[in-house]
C-alpha cells in the first residue's frame, strides 16, 4: 500500500506532465481552496522542477466570500478590480497553463448565503472573466481541473469515520495511480476514448434519443459537430487533459433542438449550492419547466443568469461501467460525478467541438452555428443503468449507441 505522500507526488507529476503538458519556460496559474494549499504547493514545486518560469497560487476562500456577501450590497458585490483583466490578458498573451483544484473541503460555507446575492456576484464574475474563460474553452491554452482528497471530502464520500488515507485508496484506481506508470495508463485510456469519439464521428449523427425510467429526450446536432474524448489539442498540436479523471466523450449539440423531458440522477453543485432530483423539460432547445426536490430557488436563479443558461451547450456520454460508476460512490464533486454518468451541460458550448470553429470568432457566429453562448456552464448528470441512447444518422439509419447505460459501439 502506498502512502499519502507517494500518491500525492504521483498525482502532481501526472497533472503537470499529462494534464497541462507543461513545456519548459511556460508559467502556471493554480487556483485552490485554502485547505488544499499543501497540494497546490506540491504542484508548484513539481512545475518548477519541470521547467516552469512562474507559478502563481490563487486562493479561493468560501468562508471569506460568505463574509463579503453578508457585508455588501448586490451593487458592491458586482464590482471587480480593473487589474484582474490585465492579469487575464497577460496569461493569454504569454500562454499560461491553468490548474483548478475543485474546492471539496470548505464549499459548505456558501450553502446558507443569500442566493440572490451569490447569483449576482457569480454572474458579474463570469462577465469579468469571460474573455479568458472563452479562450480556454477554445483550448487555446492548457488547463486541467482536479480534486484532492482531504478530511472533509473523505467524510462526505465514505462516512464520518473515513480517513484521508482511505479516500486516496478509493480514488487511486480511478486516477490510475495504482499502476506502475500512471502517465502511460492515461495515454492508453485517452487513446480508447479517442477511438470511441472517432467511431461516433463516423456515424454522421443528426440526433440522439435518450430514454430511461423518467427520461425521454431528443437532442439534435449540426453536421459540423465533432465528438471529442481523451484530451484536446492545443494550437501547437500537443494534446492535454482538461480533466483528471475523465471518462467521457462529448460534443456540442444544436442549441435550438432539445425536445422532451429529463431527470437528473446525481446531486450537483450549482453556484456552490447542492441541487438534487432536477426535472427539466425542453421545447425548441429551451428549458420551459424546471423542478428540483432540493435547490429550487438555486435553479431559478441559475436559469435567470442569461438566455444561454436555459439551453444546452454540451452532451457527454459516459459508460456506466467506468471506474467511477463502479465505485458506487457519490463524490459531491462535478469532476468525479460527471465522469460516472452521461450528462448534459446548460450554458456555453465548446467551439472546439465544431469542425468550422476557426471561422466562428464572435458569439453571434457561434449561435448561428448552433453553439450556445453563456456566462455559465454547469453539468447535470442524467445517466443510469436503465438508459438507452439511439442515434439517428443523416442517412436515415438508427444505431444503438448505449444499452442499459453501456456502450454498444
Amino acid at each position: 500500500m502506498r502512502s499519502i505522500e507517494q500518491y500525492a507526488k504521483e498525482y502532481a507529476k501526472l497533472v503537470i506532465e499529462s494534464g497541462v503538458v507543461l513545456r519548459n519556460g511556460q508559467s502556471v496559474h493554480i487556483r485552490t481552496g485554502y485547505d488544499n494549499y499543501q497540494f497546490a504547493r506540491l504542484l508548484a514545486q513539481t512545475a518548477y522542477r519541470s521547467g516552469a518560469l512562474h507559478v502563481v497560487i490563487d486562493i479561493d476562500d468560501p468562508q471569506l466570500t460568505k463574509t463579503k456577501i453578508e457585508s455588501q450590497s448586490i451593487e458592491e458585490l458586482t464590482i471587480f478590480p480593473d487589474y484582474q483583466k490585465q492579469i487575464d490578458y497577460e496569461m493569454m498573451a504569454k500562454d499560461w497553463a491553468f490548474i483548478r483544484i475543485d474546492n471539496t473541503e470548505d464549499r459548505h460555507w456558501l450553502e446558507d448565503v443569500d442566493a440572490s446575492k451569490l447569483s449576482a456576484m457569480r454572474k458579474a464574475a463570469s462577465k469579468w472573466g469571460a474573455i479568458y474563460r472563452q479562450s480556454r474553452m477554445r483550448h487555446e491554452h492548457p488547463w486541467c481541473v482536479i480534486c484532492v482528497p482531504g478530511p472533509v471530502w473523505a467524510k462526505k464520500v465514505l462516512g464520518e469515520q473515513a480517513t484521508v488515507e482511505l479516500l486516496w485508496e478509493t480514488v487511486a484506481p480511478i486516477l490510475r495511480l495504482d499502476t506502475d506508470d500512471p502517465s502511460l495508463a492515461w495515454k492508453e485510456h485517452a487513446n480508447m476514448l479517442d477511438m470511441r469519439s472517432k467511431r461516433l464521428n463516423s456515424l454522421n449523427i443528426s440526433s440522439l434519443h435518450f430514454t430511461a425510467k423518467e427520461t425521454d429526450l431528443t437532442i439534435g446536432f449540426r453536421k459540423e459537430h465533432l465528438w471529442v474524448g481523451g484530451g484536446d489539442p492545443l494550437p501547437n498540436g500537443t494534446w492535454f487533459l482538461p480533466n483528471i479523471p475523465t471518462e467521457e466523450v462529448f460534443s456540442v449539440p444544436d442549441m435550438h433542438t432539445a425536445e422532451g423531458i429529463v431527470r437528473t440522477t446525481r446531486p450537483v453543485s450549482v453556484m456552490d449550492s447542492l441541487v438534487e432530483d432536477v426535472v427539466l423539460e425542453f421545447n425548441s432547445g429551451r428549458v420551459v419547466s424546471c423542478t428540483a426536490r432540493v435547490g429550487q430557488k438555486v435553479m431559478d436563479n441559475f436559469l435567470a443568469i442569461d438566455e444561454g443558461a436555459t439551453r444546452l451547450g454540451e452532451v457527454a456520454l459516459v459508460d456506466e461501467n467506468s471506474p467511477i460508476a463502479r465505485s458506487k460512490k457519490v463524490f459531491g464533486s462535478i469532476l468525479y460525478d460527471e465522469n460516472a454518468s452521461c450528462h448534459l451541460a446548460l450554458g456555453a458550448g465548446y467551439p472546439s467541438c465544431l469542425s468550422n470553429s476557426a471561422s466562428l470568432t464572435t458569439d453571434e457566429q457561434l449561435k448561428q452555428a448552433g453553439c450556445n453562448t453563456s456566462l455559465t456552464h454547469t453539468d447535470f448528470m442524467i445517466g443510469s443503468a436503465d438508459m438507452d441512447i439511439v442515434a439517428h444518422t443523416r442517412e436515415g439509419k438508427k444505431v444503438v449507441i448505449m444499452k442499459d447505460g453501456q456502450f454498444t459501439i
